[in-house]
C-alpha cells in the first residue's frame, strides 16, 4: 500500500487523496510501525519535516529525506495535535500550508498514539518489579512472574542500562524504537542512577523484530557520537544508544534472558564506571579486558599505579585537560595527524601538546605499546574519579 501511494505534494485535496492518507496510515498500524518509523514515513509523504513528543522531554524530529533527529526540544512554530498519552505530533511546512496537512496530522497522531500504547503495553509499570527483577537474591520464580507482569517472557533476551544523570529521554528514544522498557532508580555505591530494563529482540530497518531471530548478540561495541542522527535501523547492540544529552553517561549491558538480567546489570553498572563526558557511553562488550579491573582492583589500588598517577597530576596543571584531551586523540586515531584532524587542531600543535604529555608519563607515544600502556592509564583513571 505504501509503494503505490503518491507523495503527498503531488496529491490534490479531494476525496480520494483523503482516503489514501487514510489507508497510508492505516498500513502503518497495521504493520505495527513504531512512533520513529511514523515519524519517517509521515515526513517522507508530507515532504517537509515530522515530529513526536514522548510528554516527558523525549522528541524525535524526521526529516523529509528519511533521515532521523533527537533534538532538545520541539519547534517554536508549526501545526501540532496533542496526543492521549500527554505527548504531541508535529508537521514544521515552510510557507502556505498544504490541503492535506489537516488529515495527515490527525492521522498521524492517531496512529502515534496507537504505538505509543503498543510500547507500553497493558503490563503493570511497577518500579519494585524492576528492581526485583535486578536483585541478585530474587528466587527464579519471582522474577519470572515480575518479568511476565511487565511484560516481558521470562526467557526472551533483555539487556540492562545504568544511566547516569536525565535518563528521560534515552527512554523515549528507546521506546520510540519499538522497545518495550521499564527503569527505575537504583542505589549503587557512589550514588544513584537508573536501571533501564528493556526487551533485547533484533529490530528490522523499520523497527519490527527482525524475523526468525531470537535475541540480540553483542556483535557491536560503540555507539554513534552525541548529537549524530540515528541510523533507519536498529542493529542488534551498535545502535542501543544513538545520542545521549549533556551530562549524561550511560553503561549498556549485555544482551542475555530475562531470569538472568542481573547478570546484565552487573555488566551494565561495569560499563558505567569507565564512561566519561568524552565517551559517554560505553557497552560492557567493548571492555573486554578492562573489565577485570573494576571487578577485582580495588581502586585505591588502580589511584596508586604510577601511570594513573602521573595523569591525574597532568590533569591538574594549567591547560591539563587539553594535553589529556590531546592524549585521547592520539590514542584513538593512531597517528598525530589524524588525531589532530580528529581533534580539529593543526598537526603541529597537537605533536606539541603530545611531546608535553611524554615528558608528563616519562615514556615514548611514538610506539604502539606506548600509546597501548596510555590508552590503558586512561581507562584506569575514570575508575578513579
Amino acid at each position: 500500500m505504501q509503494g503505490l501511494l503518491l507523495r503527498l505534494s503531488g496529491l490534490d485535496a479531494d476525496a480520494e487523496s483523503a482516503v489514501r492518507v487514510i489507508a497510508y496510515f492505516d498500513s502503518l498500524v497495521r504493520d505495527h510501525v513504531t512512533v520513529r518509523g511514523m515519524a519517517q514515513a509521515t515526513a517522507r509523504l508530507a515532504q517537509c519535516p515530522a515530529g513526536f513528543a514522548d510528554g516527558s522531554g523525549g522528541f524525535v524530529r524526521a526529516l523529509a529525506d528519511g533521515s532521523v533527529e533527537y533534538p532538545s526540544a520541539p519547534p517554536a512554530n508549526g501545526a501540532a495535535r496533542p496526543l492521549p498519552s500527554g505527548g504531541r505530533v508535529w508537521l514544521e511546512r515552510e510557507g502556505r500550508a498544504h490541503g492535506l496537512d489537516e488529515i495527515v496530522l490527525e492521522r498521524f497522531a492517531e496512529a502515534a498514539a496507537v504505538a505509543v500504547e503498543r510500547a507500553a503495553g497493558p503490563a503493570v509499570n511497577d518500579p519494585a518489579l524492576v528492581e526485583l527483577v535486578l536483585a541478585e537474591g530474587a528466587g527464579e520464580t519471582e522474577r519470572a512472574r515480575a518479568l511476565r507482569l511487565m511484560g516481558f517472557p521470562a526467557a526472551a533476551p533483555v539487556r540492562v542500562l545504568a544511566v547516569s544523570g536525565p535518563a528521560a529521554g534515552l527512554v523515549a528514544w528507546l521506546r520510540a524504537a519499538g522497545r518495550h522498557v521499564r527503569e527505575t532508580p537504583m542505589d549503587v555505591p557512589g550514588g544513584t542512577v537508573t536501571a533501564v530494563l528493556a526487551d533485547a529482540a533484533e529490530r528490522s530497518a523499520r523497527g519490527e523484530p527482525a524475523a526468525g531471530t531470537g535475541g540480540a548478540g553483542d556483535r557491536g561495541t560503540g555507539a554513534a557520537a552525541p548529537g549524530t542522527p540515528a541510523r533507519a535501523g536498529l542493529a542488534p547492540s551498535m545502535s542501543w544508544v544513538d545520542e545521549v544529552p549533556p551530562g549524561t553517561l550511560v553503561g549498556v549491558g549485555s544482551a542475555v534472558a530475562g531470569l538472568a538480567a542481573p547478570e546484565s546489570w552487573a555488566a551494565a553498572r561495569t560499563a558505567l564506571r569507565f564512561a566519561a563526558p568524552e565517551e559517554p557511553v560505553v557497552h560492557w562488550a567493548g571492555l573486554g579486558a578492562l573489565a577485570l579491573f573494576a571487578a577485582h582492583v580495588p581502586v585505591e589500588e588502580v589511584a596508586a599505579l604510577p601511570d594513573v598517577r602521573a595523569l591525574r597530576a597532568l590533569e591538574q596543571r594549567p591547560h591539563g585537560r587539553e594535553l589529556v584531551a590531546a592524549l585521547e586523540a592520539l590514542c584513538a586515531e593512531g597517528t598525530v595527524r589524524r588525531a589532530a584532524a580528529a581533534a580539529h587542531l593543526h598537526h603541529s600543535s597537537l605533536a606539541a601538546r603530545v611531546a608535553r604529555v611524554e615528558a608528563a608519563l616519562g615514556f615514548s607515544l611514538a610506539e604502539p605499546g606506548g600509546r597501548l600502556r596510555a590508552h590503558l592509564a586512561l581507562r584506569l583513571l575514570r575508575l578513579t574519579r
